[in-house]
């Protein structure tokens, strides 16, 4: 089973990029933020892979015309995007409270300050299939927490439609929506930490989807498994030069914070490319989405290693570009902007 956009990491690409990061810096035409910024180069050209590098990612630090085709599929269109979101393992209360203010973040009249998620997404209203665009709003409907007496700590790609379709117990049929299943730190995800942080797909069409497709996305907290892979800057990875400091993530835990750059990126390509015929470029096995177009891209002047320049708190040190409800901060990634041809940050 092929499956859609994934965030990718993995060592076979680590020196490859740093040879080419030699050459290549990428020029951004991102304006710079008249809030105080922190230039933040926290691990040096090494860092490029930890948050998902590889050769067909190369080319949106280094490329400043990046076009994405879009194939003439559907897209999630309407006004609101609901997400549903399924817990599989142990997640503490506080470690929830992160994703559900990141999710309430995407509400229009809910952050007052900017940068903020909301105004992050309306990016992908520049996404447009043949009568609508893609939804302004990201909310979430419900949530559901499944113990791992389930399936066990060990899930294969396949455990994960399960999840989802015993979801279905509580949550509506909508083919419309995103099922968002999120595995603790103590869960094994086949090919998690090897070759993917992240994937989306959707179901197969059966009886108990009432025959319709439905899209889906995972993401795992990589804290105890490989935080230098998956929630890179707030982490290192294993084999990064001495000396080197990871960014302080914002919501004081790099797991939960890694996931939230996850989360955001795992939206935007479900939103953009539901059924792997919408935005992508390349193979649609491994597509090159609307935010995995723009890996390692956080703020003004990224190149290869380098996120760019982003905000700092005052009193935390925390890194972060985009504000959310509850004075929340996070790191999102940049979206592929179809009406620029750029990466463009919150």
């Amino acid at each position: 089973m092929a499956f859609g956009d994934q965030e990718p990491c993995g060592f076979c690409w680590w020196l490859f990029l740093l040879c080419v990061s030699l050459i290549f810096v990428c020029n951004s035409s991102i304006s710079s933020n008249s809030v105080a910024t922190v230039e933040a180069r926290p691990s040096s050209l090494f860092s490029v892979l930890d948050y998902g590098a590889s050769a067909r990612k190369l080319s949106s630090l280094v490329n400043t015309s990046l076009v994405i085709p879009y194939h003439d599929g559907p897209l999630l269109s309407g006004k609101t995007l609901s997400v549903y979101v399924i817990w599989y393992g142990s997640f503490t209360p506080v470690q929830q409270a992160i994703v559900r203010d990141l999710l309430a973040s995407f509400q229009g009249s809910s952050v007052n300050q900017q940068p903020s998620v909301n105004g992050w997404w309306t990016t992908t209203a520049n996404y447009k299939d043949a009568s609508n665009t893609v939804v302004g709003t990201v909310q979430m409907q419900g949530e559901i927490e499944i113990g791992i007496g389930s399936l066990g700590t060990s899930l294969q790609r396949t455990d994960l439609e399960t999840l989802v379709l015993q979801s279905l117990e509580t949550f509506p049929i909508d083919a419309e929506a995103i099922y968002l299943v999120l595995t603790a730190e103590d869960v094994l995800v086949q090919d998690f930490c090897m070759s993917s942080c992240a994937f989306h797909f959707f179901t197969t069409a059966q009886p108990a989807t009432n025959s319709l497709e439905l899209p889906y996305a995972w993401v795992g907290n990589s804290a105890t498994q490989c935080p230098g892979q998956c929630a890179w800057p707030y982490a290192l990875p294993q084999y990064g030069p001495q000396g080197a400091q990871a960014l302080i993530p914002p919501n004081g835990d790099v797991g939960m914070d890694g996931m939230c750059i996850n989360i955001g990126t795992m939206l935007a390509g479900t939103a953009t490319d539901p059924f792997n015929n919408g935005y992508y470029q390349g193979d649609p096995a491994a597509p090159l989405e609307a935010a995995t177009a723009c890996t390692g891209i956080f703020g003004a002047g990224a190149y290869p290693g380098y996120v760019g320049q982003l905000l700092q708190d005052a009193i935390t040190g925390a890194s972060f570009n985009a504000y959310g409800v509850n004075n929340r901060e996070f790191l999102l990634p940049a979206i592929w902007d179809p009406s620029t041809l750029q990466c463009t940050p919150p």
